[in-house]
């Protein structure tokens, strides 16, 4: 194949942390790797800047904060076409169906570039709307009827937005679903994928030492962002259940409601129950290795890259039955589902897989979701958009 030059649009990059975030890296790594030149325009601050300042494959775009006080609204187009110096791209992949998209679909005009975007977050799912409505109607945020009106005005807007692309990238089965039902077409699944290393050399001893782990509690873990659609309050609700079966439940990570959910875990007087707050990177492998089962219960998350990671370091899941995670069980012996609305099902089957740990194979799952083969589908994909365009204009790579 051909070495493409593509260019990534997305809203989040360091120092935000997302699992589109990860992605975006990761991806453009390996595609690297393989050769390819790949840009990624985002937008940000002065801290941005100073990250990406030694990479000039990285296009900082400035603006005022978004109301999450995170995220930056650039609205420069004049910065980015100087920015951009005329470069051409064979493909533009937009991470965001907002204002970074639409500078992804404008640029694929300008550049005559394939235009392909990716729907990594069910920004219509209830407990989702609910967030941002509260982040500028706070006394809306729980009102039944608006937050309807809103999911219909969501709809009706990624419908357009998507309209306008090549190709729409669903990262599981269950959001191409999710995307037809509500009038979504023209889309692929390309698994998201991640790194699996070659040899696991931490031992779950040497973890938990490390981190200050008793050798024979059970550890269930969360890791990730700690915010109103992840679900974090079922785990709350289910801890004293999993108490009296011997689990402790650690709840990793950062964000919006984790002032909140330390809060409501006092209240109920949950003494099985730590919050040790965001973790580096680096230090991520000893809470993975610790853990005897992991779980992310949210039913929002169009894939979780968390819950592929902990597989790689070959920890059983916990999957709710409804929701993108549960493509993994089907996937091979990795965990089990769950209802998330019966805290006895859940609780059944965490001691199910502490007590049958050898008939899990989580690693050899996660395999089937690397980075390498995620990569593979996506240039798959690339290159039957390229291949249409060359037959379209009787060239292959007319317009670059």
């Amino acid at each position: 194949m051909k070495k493409l030059k593509i260019a990534f649009y997305t809203d989040d990059y360091p120092p935000i942390t997302a699992g589109t975030t990860s992605y975006v890296m990761d991806m453009r790594r390996e595609l690297e790797r393989r050769g390819h030149e790949v840009f990624i325009i985002t937008a940000g601050d002065r801290k941005t800047e100073e990250f990406a300042k030694n990479d000039p494959h990285v296009i900082v775009l400035k603006g005022p904060k978004f109301i999450d006080r995170k995220h930056v609204v650039a609205l420069d187009v004049v910065s980015l076409m100087k920015a951009l110096n005329g470069r051409r791209f064979d493909v533009v992949h937009s991470h965001s169906p907002f204002l970074m998209g639409f500078l992804a679909f404008l640029t694929s005009k300008i550049t005559g570039s394939k235009f392909v975007s990716t729907f990594h977050t069910y920004m219509f799912h209830r407990r989702a709307l609910s967030k941002y409505v509260g982040y500028v109607l706070p006394f809306l945020s729980s009102n039944r009827v608006f937050l309807k009106i809103s999911k219909a005005f969501m709809v009706g807007y990624l419908r357009a937005y998507y309209f306008l692309s090549d190709k729409v990238i669903a990262p599981s089965r269950f959001t191409r679903r999710l995307l037809k039902r509500n009038g979504i077409g023209n889309t692929q699944v390309v698994k998201t994928g991640i790194r699996v290393k070659g040899s696991l050399n931490l031992s779950k001893a040497q973890a938990r030492a490390h981190i200050g782990l008793a050798k024979t509690d059970r550890i269930l873990l969360f890791l990730g962002r700690i915010d109103e659609e992840k679900n974090i309050d079922f785990l709350l609700n289910s801890a004293k259940r999993l108490g009296e079966n011997g689990f402790k439940i650690i709840i990793a990570g950062s964000g919006h409601k984790l002032k909140d959910y330390r809060k409501m875990s006092e209240s109920m007087g949950l003494a099985n129950v730590y919050f040790p707050g965001f973790i580096k990177e680096k230090d991520k492998k000893y809470y993975y290795r610790a853990a005897d089962v992991f779980c992310n219960p949210s039913t929002f998350d169009t894939t979780s890259i968390s819950t592929l990671e902990a597989m790689s370091f070959n920890v059983p899941i916990l999957a709710p039955k409804t929701g993108a995670q549960a493509e993994f069980v089907k996937a091979g012996p990795s965990g089990e589902t769950f209802e998330t609305s019966d805290v006895s099902d859940f609780v059944s089957k965490a001691v199910k897989v502490v007590e049958n740990r050898r008939a899990y194979r989580p690693r050899e799952v996660a395999k089937m979701y690397s980075l390498s083969r995620s990569a593979d589908e996506l240039l798959s994909l690339y290159k039957s958009l390229l291949l249409k365009k060359a037959h379209s204009f009787g060239l292959w790579g007319a317009t670059r």
